[in-house]
């Protein structure tokens, strides 16, 4: 099947890019700045760490362009990227030992994961009142849909502590949640 008007114009931009094309790269930026940022405030504190990780990002993008092969979306490897740098981030300046840990908390009787009753706003305020370890961990689960094994692995912990801190964070949210005032009665256990 052809490519599409569009998707011809980003690959030339694409292309351009890979030779260093300012105004290219700045095209490409501007156009996924939105989705990047959307990926990016998942897993910063705040707006401000948020565009850190979004600066950081695009750098390795433009500069692993090299790497991304044509014949995939590239949305999909924009992502994967912007992931990555934002494990690379809070690895590098927000990741707190004490944090990582493998000890389960007691079961729940509430239900969590329902987060379609929710507005965006709500779910990402109470997703950044997370601690970072248990932030990124919940983000790669919960969001991201990787697997505790696949996390473990991308951040170096045990697949028991990837699964502690999901439901460390779980609980975290449940407890900010209600102190919100938001019902979680009719949520289901994903």
């Amino acid at each position: 099947m052809p490519a599409s008007p569009a998707e011809e114009k980003m690959g030339l931009i694409i292309n351009a890019c890979r030779t260093g094309n300012r105004k290219a790269q700045e095209t490409l930026y501007q156009h996924y700045f939105s989705y990047g940022l959307s990926i990016a405030l998942r897993y910063g504190h705040d707006r401000e760490e948020a565009r850190d990780i979004l600066q950081e990002g695009f750098y390795k993008v433009f500069s692993g362009l090299d790497h991304y092969d044509p014949a995939l979306p590239f949305k999909t490897w924009l992502r994967r990227v912007l992931i990555n740098a934002a494990i690379d981030y809070l690895r590098r300046y927000k990741r707190r030992p004490e944090e990582l840990s493998e000890d389960l908390p007691p079961a729940s009787n509430s239900h969590n994961d329902g987060w379609e009753h929710l507005q965006y706003d709500d779910v990402l305020a109470a997703v950044c009142q997370l601690s970072p370890a248990y932030r990124l961990v919940f983000n790669l689960y919960a969001i991201e849909g990787f697997r505790h094994r696949e996390i473990a692995e991308k951040l170096s912990i045990s697949e028991g502590t990837s699964k502690s801190n999901y439901a460390k964070a779980r609980l975290q949210l449940q407890q900010y949640l209600k102190n919100k005032g938001i019902d979680q009665s009719n949520w289901y256990e994903r």
